[in-house]
C-alpha cells in the first residue's frame, strides 16, 4: 500500500513594511482616485500620510504577487468591510499601526492584526468587556507587569479571527477564546461549533503585538516569512522584483 501523500502546508507570506519611510511617498502615484479620496477623510497629516504609504505599499506587495501593475489592480471590500482583490484568488490582509504596517499574503483566506502597545490602555478595565471567563482568570493571574502585553496579545488573536470573517466589530470579542497567546491556538467561538481556525502569535517588533488567522490549522507550523522592504530600492510605479 502507498503511504498517502502529505498535503503542503498553505504558505503565507508577511511582509513588514515601516512606514516611516518617505520613500513609501514616491509610490502614491499608485493610488487609486477612491483611495486617495479615503486618505483626505483622515484628520491630520500623520494619518493621511500613513494611510497613503501602507495602501501603496499593499499594492505592490500584491503586484510582486500577481505580475500585475500595482495602479491597475482592482481592491475592493466585502458585505462587512474586508478588503478583496478582484479577478485574482490571492487572498490579503492589511493592519498598520504605529510606524509599522503587517501584509499577509495566501492562497487562503487570512486575517492579520498589528497593535502598537500604548501604556494608556487599561487591561484591567477593558478584560471584562472584551475578554473570554477563562481568560480573565489568566490575566488576572498574571503579575501585573506582564498583563498589559498579554491582554494586547490576546486582542490581537480577536482581531485577526473577526478580520479572517470580515466581520469586524459585529463579533463579540468576549464570546471568543484561545490557547495560550505565546503559541499556536485553536480558536473557540461560542457563536459557531463548528470553528476550525488557528491564530497565529507574531513578534515584528518591540513595543508591538501581531496575530495572523487561518481558517483551519493544516500542517503546523504553517509556513510563514517575514520580509523587510524597503521601498526606496523602488522607482515610482515599479512592481516588487
Amino acid at each position: 500500500m502507498n503511504a498517502a501523500r502529505s498535503v503542503p502546508e498553505p504558505a503565507v507570506f508577511l511582509w513588514l513594511i515601516n512606514l516611516d519611510d518617505p520613500a513609501l511617498d514616491t509610490l502614491a502615484p499608485c493610488l487609486s482616485t477612491e483611495e486617495q479620496a479615503r486618505a483626505a477623510r483622515y484628520r491630520g497629516h500623520a494619518l493621511q500620510r500613513g494611510y497613503r504609504r501602507a495602501r501603496a505599499a499593499l499594492r505592490h506587495i500584491l503586484a510582486h504577487h500577481t505580475g500585475q501593475p500595482p495602479a491597475s489592480l482592482a481592491l475592493a471590500e466585502g458585505p462587512l468591510g474586508k478588503p478583496v482583490l478582484q479577478q485574482h484568488a490571492l487572498h490579503f490582509n492589511l493592519s498598520h499601526s504605529g510606524a509599522l504596517a503587517l501584509v499577509a499574503v495566501a492562497c487562503v483566506p487570512v486575517g492579520i492584526d498589528l497593535e502598537q502597545a500604548r501604556p494608556d490602555v487599561d487591561a484591567a478595565a477593558l478584560a471584562p468587556l472584551v475578554c473570554h471567563p477563562a481568560e480573565r482568570a489568566a490575566l488576572a493571574a498574571l503579575p501585573p507587569g506582564q498583563r498589559q502585553q498579554h491582554f494586547l496579545q490576546l486582542w490581537t488573536h480577536k482581531e485577526a479571527y473577526s478580520k479572517l470573517l470580515g466581520t469586524g466589530l459585529h463579533k463579540d470579542p468576549s464570546l471568543l477564546a484561545f490557547g495560550p497567546p505565546q503559541g499556536p491556538a485553536p480558536v473557540t467561538d461560542a457563536q459557531d461549533a463548528g470553528c476550525t481556525a488557528w491564530v497565529y502569535p507574531l513578534y515584528p517588533a518591540d513595543g508591538y503585538a501581531a496575530s495572523l488567522c487561518l481558517a483551519k490549522q493544516g500542517a503546523r507550523p504553517v509556513w510563514m516569512r517575514f520580509r523587510a522592504w524597503h521601498a526606496a530600492v523602488l522607482q515610482s510605479g515599479q512592481a516588487l522584483a
